[in-house]
């Protein structure tokens, strides 16, 4: 006796493998932005608490690395983090927070000269990052004032980002606001599914004690004769 060969894909199964494993390399390629983008629908109830202020496109300053030093204008002081995607910088900058090197970033009032301090973010991709601008944020700067600021960096051919940074402190509360969103989530899924789930496991066991209870006046009447 001879095992049948296996049956011949179908022109559907194969267009639906390759859909699959061509949505596969783009979520692999672009993993960065699903995880910040997954993360923003969650970012809305902190926000109309009035825990999260949200950031506005016209905030977010693109710093091009291609002609330094580079002149930026803030309209006000406020906190920035500095994104980068650029994975070979990225690693640079690891390995700096690792050394406890000194910043590639070097930052001064036009005006007086004087430098900003230039903070690390010692931490990987959060689900919270800003899902506007590519890559995560490396470091931290403190704007004390309106104005002018000149930036040194290395010379590379593509761009860092600055952005308001309205999550330092507020991690741990984000957390537990978006766990209390996915219990409330969870409420209807477990309505919907887990009811059905419950009684097929009651007529399941009922079905088991019903033939456990047979098996054992089998075996009485048996043991009688």
């Amino acid at each position: 006796m001879t095992t049948p060969p296996p049956p011949q894909p179908t022109l559907r199964s194969i267009v639906v493998g390759i859909l699959l494993g061509v949505v596969l390399v783009v979520v692999i390629c672009s993993a960065s932005s699903v995880v910040k983008w997954v993360g923003a629908p969650f970012l809305v109830v902190p926000r109309v608490l009035g825990i999260l202020e949200p950031v506005r496109g016209n905030e977010i300053v693109t710093v091009p690395m291609g002609s330094p030093p580079t002149a930026v204008t803030f309209p006000r002081p406020d906190t920035y983090a500095i994104y980068i995607a650029d994975v070979p910088l990225l690693e640079t900058t690891n390995t700096m927070i690792d050394v406890d090197a000194a910043p590639w970033l070097v930052i001064q009032r036009a005006d007086t000269g004087e430098t900003i301090p230039v903070e690390y973010i010692d931490r990987g991709l959060i689900p919270f990052d800003e899902p506007r601008v590519p890559g995560r944020p490396v470091m931290r700067i403190e704007v004390p004032a309106a104005g002018t600021y000149v930036m040194v960096h290395p010379r590379r051919g593509f761009s860092f980002y600055l952005v308001p940074d309205r999550v330092s402190g507020k991690e741990a509360l984000i957390v537990l606001l978006i766990l209390a969103q996915l219990a409330l989530l969870s409420i209807p899924l477990l309505v919907i599914y887990g009811r059905p789930w419950l009684a097929r496991r009651r007529r399941w066991r009922e079905h088991q004690r019903e033939r456990r209870e047979a098996s054992d006046a089998v075996l009485r009447r048996r043991a009688n004769r």
